[in-house]
């Protein structure tokens, strides 16, 4: 038999070499077929989530596995297993450890925190982001089994853009920048994404109420937010005690 067959034989009784019967040796290497086209696809799917990573990791200056890692720290009982699940809350049941300040009060609810880099990939698995194609239109999954927020608008339809847009929460953002491509340095918006300015409270990062833009993302892309994005942004931060932001040109 053939080596580039070998990877798929799960028993003898997959190995057609040995069988007389053509129709039953017809059968085998059907099977055998579509196991290989299965793992393709289990490959090519993995490949591509792999790809959007890197796109926002490597424009963060991650460099190294270590750095990496530093971006996204899981609780030890944490898991992922988004192959199973059927809805995506229960998809994304990963969180970064918990950051509450008990500086500010002693009777504070601990709220858990996701690295907006774990957050975008949480988005990406549940969009089925193919990344690693060229058609500038990368949601693979139906877009009537998607939460509201993350689901594509009609210019996300018919405007051909990279994938770092669909894993932004806000509808109302992904088509500003959809509706002025020239505006934004794509490069520089890419690595202000992952660049630890953005927070995510909560375990559904596709849901914007869950957002906290920082300060330094708000004054370089202030004209890329709209009220609600800020009026979510000074809800988390008047639970600290800290003043509102007030969106300005620079």
């Amino acid at each position: 038999m053939d080596s580039t067959w070998k990877p798929y034989l799960k028993s003898s009784e997959d190995d057609w070499t040995s069988i007389t019967d053509a129709a039953e040796r017809k059968r085998v290497q059907n099977r055998l077929s579509q196991r290989a086209r299965r793992s393709k696809l289990v490959n090519r799917q993995r490949n591509g989530l792999t790809h959007c990573s890197r796109q926002i990791e490597g424009s963060s200056g991650v460099t190294d596995e270590a750095d990496s890692r530093s971006l996204y720290q899981p609780l030890p009982t944490a898991s992922v297993d988004l192959s199973v699940s059927s809805s995506p809350v229960s998809a994304c049941n990963f969180l970064g450890p918990v950051s509450p300040d008990p500086a500010k009060d002693n009777h504070f609810i601990i709220m858990p925190c996701m690295t907006a880099y774990a957050a975008f990939m949480c988005i990406a698995e549940v969009l089925k982001l193919a990344c690693m194609q060229d058609t500038g239109f990368n949601i693979c999954a139906p877009s009537n089994t998607l939460p509201s927020p993350i689901a594509p608008t009609l210019q996300q339809q018919i405007v051909p853009h990279g994938p770092y847009v669909d894993m932004l929460p806000w509808s109302s953002l992904r088509d500003r920048i959809l509706n002025s491509p020239t505006a934004i340095n794509e490069a520089e918006f890419i690595q202000d994404m992952g660049s630890g300015d953005l927070k995510v409270w909560g375990s559904t990062p596709w849901e914007p109420m869950a957002w906290e833009v920082g300060p330094e993302f708000a004054r370089k892309w202030w004209f890329l937010m709209d009220e609600g994005i800020l009026r979510t942004t000074n809800f988390w931060r008047s639970q600290r005690g800290e003043e509102a932001l007030v969106l300005a040109p620079l």
